[in-house]
């Protein structure tokens, strides 16, 4: 079958000019003709005889043509907004009837609107969306820290290719927190006052939770099953079970709230002992001293986000399970251990600088492993340079499937895989 969807250059700019030209009934023809195309080709594609190569090329442009389209939606939404014409097919508000006409979540719809009004005021994001090199999900994170902090906007764009949704989003959130930190302790309360526990069984027949509430909270209830997820993981290897970190984390939930409750394996005189759980705040010396943050300055608690200074006070005086980072932009000066013994200052460092796995486009922070980038058998020395931490499924490639880690911490980490060459140098 064939695999041609991609126009030449010279009818891109022609589709161009009528979709944005005077003549607009003309540019919708055109649309609906490009959808006409799309649709046909959907409706004929048998996946079967699509080589591997090809189905990896059209997956790339049918990509495109998704944050195409999404950036078309977000430039789209003011006018519908402003004119009044959502209200024709009796949706209450504008992102309701953007909801319906995309298909798309009623967040996902305010996001575009948001985006949307963000974005006069950052030329290279819009023109970035238009070029289709962005998603609309990365114009909003994008859109959010620049308006906040104008100097970032250069950076984030640069890291929106390299990184997932996911990863962009946190330093989006990085950035917002840096730029606004008296927003900090508002962000808090609210989300304190948000706090919810809800559960269903959804039309599958599964049963699902969801939780929100604060960072601190969050920080707590996963220092509390992290134990309990490492006893799962060692099972299900030394049964034979290949399962994810996800999956032996829900086993680990069930397992916590057993021994809470007192039953089950995890109870009992004979119940195996497991590592206490701990919790990492991170933050500078001085909104310690001075009670709160400036912008540039961090207060954090790993793995979760930036959080009010009285937060970490309190953490400090009643959590008896709390390893006290104190830093110096990224220089870690002083870990206090409380409660505790055994860790080593290297040890916390290195999770203090590497919340999350380092591979590039991997932003994992569950079930991180710390990696020495040279043999011990080697001579090789433990140091914050030769060590990095990365999920368990990136060391296991490293580990048992002879991937080559290659890079460093200066200019990123990547895997190369062991019938190919490493990708070029980016640094």
């Amino acid at each position: 079958m064939s695999t041609t969807l991609q126009p030449s250059t010279t009818q891109r700019g022609a589709a161009k000019r009528r979709v944005v030209g005077p003549g607009g009934p003309g540019g919708l023809a055109s649309l609906r003709d490009a959808v006409g195309v799309v649709r046909g080709f959907v409706r004929d594609l048998d996946p079967g005889t699509v080589g591997a190569r090809d189905a990896k090329g059209l997956i790339e442009l049918l990509g495109e043509m998704t944050r195409l389209c999404g950036a078309g939606v977000t430039l789209l939404a003011p006018r519908v907004a402003d004119t009044k014409v959502w209200a024709d097919d009796g949706a209450r508000t504008p992102a309701e009837w953007m909801s319906r006409a995309t298909g798309a979540p009623m967040g996902q719809a305010i996001g575009m609107l948001d985006t949307a009004e963000r974005l006069s005021g950052l030329p290279a994001t819009e023109a970035a969306l238009r070029d289709g090199r962005l998603s609309a999900g990365q114009a909003r994170a994008i859109s959010h820290a620049a308006v906040a902090d104008p100097s970032a906007e250069a950076e984030l764009l640069a890291t929106a290719p390299r990184a997932s949704l996911r990863g962009l989003e946190e330093r989006a959130r990085a950035v917002c927190d840096a730029a606004r930190p008296a927003e900090t302790e508002a962000r808090y309360r609210a989300a304190h006052s948000g706090r919810d526990l809800s559960t269903w069984v959804d039309t599958d027949g599964a049963g699902r939770l969801t939780w929100r509430g604060t960072p601190d909270a969050l920080a707590g209830l996963k220092a509390a099953v992290t134990p309990f997820v490492k006893e799962q993981l060692t099972l299900a290897r030394r049964e034979g079970r290949d399962e994810s970190y996800g999956a032996c984390a829900a086993d680990a939930l069930c397992v916590l709230a057993e021994a809470a409750s007192g039953t089950g394996a995890g109870t009992g005189t004979g119940a195996k002992r497991r590592a206490r759980p701990v919790l990492r705040a991170r933050f500078d010396i001085a909104p310690y001293v001075r009670g709160f943050t400036k912008a540039g300055e961090l207060c954090e608690i790993e793995g979760v986000g930036s959080v009010p200074v009285s937060v970490i006070e309190r953490l400090a005086g009643e959590h008896p399970i709390v390893d006290l980072v104190l830093a110096r932009g990224r220089d870690v000066t002083h870990i206090a251990h409380l409660g505790r013994s055994g860790d080593t200052f290297l040890k916390a460092a290195i999770e203090w600088r590497d919340p999350h796995c380092r591979i590039e486009g991997c932003h994992a922070t569950d079930g991180l492993e710390i990696h020495h980038t040279t043999r011990v058998a080697d001579d090789g020395i433990s140091s914050l340079e030769t060590e990095v931490r990365i999920c368990g499924h990136h060391h296991d490639l490293v580990t048992h499937k002879h991937y080559q880690l290659q890079g460093s911490h200066q200019t990123g980490w990547y895997l190369s895989a062991p019938d190919r060459a490493p990708p070029p140098d980016t640094g």
